[in-house]
């Protein structure tokens, strides 16, 4: 039987995070793919019911993901980067920033024309592309998503076996992708489709043998359940996606917010402190939202950081390799289209025009105009409004 380390509070954290996930306090044990895809009216979300949004042209709207490591460093660090504040204020402009559960529910109100920036990862952002008008001129997340079991299985022995995943999600597709490489159909497998966060309990309680998903759902997973091991890993992306309009009507404040980023990265990378400081940052904004202690301690929020973009470039532009019609996105498109989650009709060059980094390269290649490598962060701001 797997053992329990600081069970309680994980539990209590898991709870609450499908609560504020859900729309239904039911456990997902097996849902078909077209009541787990049913529309909800988000405007009425425990959470997001309570944000007021100021649509005016003064202020620009940020939707953020604390939970998605690393990029909950990234973007509460740009939170509080003075330089980037001070470069919008010449303009007459402010920010303001709205935190998600998921890139799902982001598109939601992105589309609804209350946020004009969205951070997400590849599914929701080609999601995002095919249903409305956005520019994505920058990567953010470069990292894995992992399997975990309750025993040292191979990926051959999943064969009969129940595996927990969030449909049409990256980690869906390298569960079939990984599936597939091992001469095992997923006709084979007992697919079980459930939010992440339900997936470490449902591991814990044999429900299902195993689970695919993104961080820190397979971190806190390892930390806490001795018995369970990371069997395999795949790559995943992750973006900032803007509103076409906003990006029509602000091309310089684009290049502020781009900067912003990249001036995250490289203070991160600068120095230890200040990686611990933006996971602290990182690990409150996770609190703040689901209003309990978080599981990860910060030492782990800086492993999880340092096994990903923060560690491997300083330079976000999106690999031009993911971006051939024999890449990984097109192929995510085509696997999201026989979900029906996107249209067949839509086409992956559509989709591609969608990507534009040439934003991200004239702010590298002018670093004295945009102050990339000058840093002026608000260390003592617990958060901003």
């Amino acid at each position: 039987m797997i053992s329990k380390n600081r069970s309680n509070t994980y539990q209590i954290f898991l709870l609450i995070f499908c609560v504020i996930s859900l729309t239904s306090t039911t456990i997902l044990k097996a849902v078909k793919a077209e009541d787990y895809l049913a529309v909800t009216d988000l405007s009425k979300h425990p959470v997001y019911s309570k944000y007021k949004f100021d649509n005016t042209d003064r202020v620009i709207n940020i939707g953020v993901q604390p939970l998605y490591l690393p990029t909950g460093l990234i973007t509460e660090s740009m939170k509080r980067d003075h330089i980037l504040s001070e470069n919008l204020l010449t303009n007459g402009l402010k920010v303001r920033y709205y935190p998600f559960l998921k890139g799902s529910d982001e598109n939601y109100f992105l589309q609804r024309g209350d946020i004009d920036i969205a951070v997400g990862g590849d599914m929701p952002a080609i999601t995002a592309a095919a249903f409305a008008d956005i520019v994505i001129p920058v990567m953010i997340q470069y990292g894995f998503t992992s399997l975990v079991a309750n025993s040292p299985f191979l990926i051959s022995e999943l064969a009969g076996r129940k595996i927990g995943c969030a449909l049409g999600s990256n980690a869906h597709y390298a569960l079939l992708r990984a599936l597939s490489s091992a001469g095992v159909s997923k006709e084979d497998v007992d697919i079980v489709f459930m939010e992440v966060s339900q997936m470490p309990t449902m591991l814990l309680e044999r429900n299902i043998d195993a689970f695919y998903a993104w961080e820190p759902i397979p971190t806190v997973s390892l930390n806490d359940y001795s018995d369970v091991i990371s069997i395999h890993k795949s790559l995943s992306y992750g973006f900032m996606y803007f509103e076409k309009t906003f990006v029509e009507k602000y091309p310089e404040a684009v290049m502020q917010i781009l900067a912003a980023e990249i001036r995250a990265l490289r203070w991160i990378q600068n120095s230890n402190q200040n990686v611990f400081q933006a996971a602290e940052w990182a690990q409150q904004a996770t609190e703040d939202l689901t209003k309990i202690k978080s599981p990860l301690t910060t030492k782990q929020y800086v492993a999880l950081a340092k096994n990903d973009i923060i560690s491997l470039t300083t330079v976000p532009i999106i690999p031009a390799v993911l971006l051939r019609k024999a890449g990984q996105l097109n192929n995510e498109l085509k696997f999201l289209q026989t979900l029906n989650i996107i249209p067949a009709s839509i086409e992956w060059e559509s989709i591609r025009d969608c990507f534009d980094d040439r934003f991200v390269k004239e702010v590298i290649t002018s670093p004295g105009k945009y102050r990339i490598n000058e840093f002026h962060y608000l260390i003592e701001s617990k958060k901003d409004e």
